[in-house]
């Protein structure tokens, strides 16, 4: 099984046609659409295929195809605890996002 990157907003751009996971507050839910602010603050709408069940201001893990730097295509949806700390898992995200780049460059070399 392949691993998908985990990204914030800032990431998505660079990801267009890839499959991702990311995490976000829910902001708005008709069930088969979502908004969603990712863990940098930026805003997303994530559309699904079949209908998800979120709360707004629940936290939420999706895993998708990203279609351009501000729309996805849902293909599964975990509720987080309501706890979930998002700026610290946005510093891990760009962490690792900085650590897999120098990665990729020292590999190549």
């Amino acid at each position: 099984m392949e691993t998908k990157p985990r990204v914030n907003g800032s990431m998505l751009s660079d990801k267009i046609g890839q499959e991702i996971v990311a995490v976000g507050k829910v902001i708005t839910n008709d069930g088969k659409s979502m908004k969603l602010e990712l863990s940098d603050g930026a805003n997303v709408l994530v559309s699904f295929v079949d209908v998800m069940e979120a709360m707004p201001n629940s936290m939420v893990e999706v895993n998708a195809r990203v279609n351009d730097a501000r729309t996805l295509s849902g293909l599964a949806l975990v509720v987080l605890s309501d706890d979930f700390d998002l700026k610290i898992y946005n510093e891990a995200v760009s962490f690792a996002a900085r650590y897999d780049m120098f990665e990729n460059k020292t590999a190549a070399a």
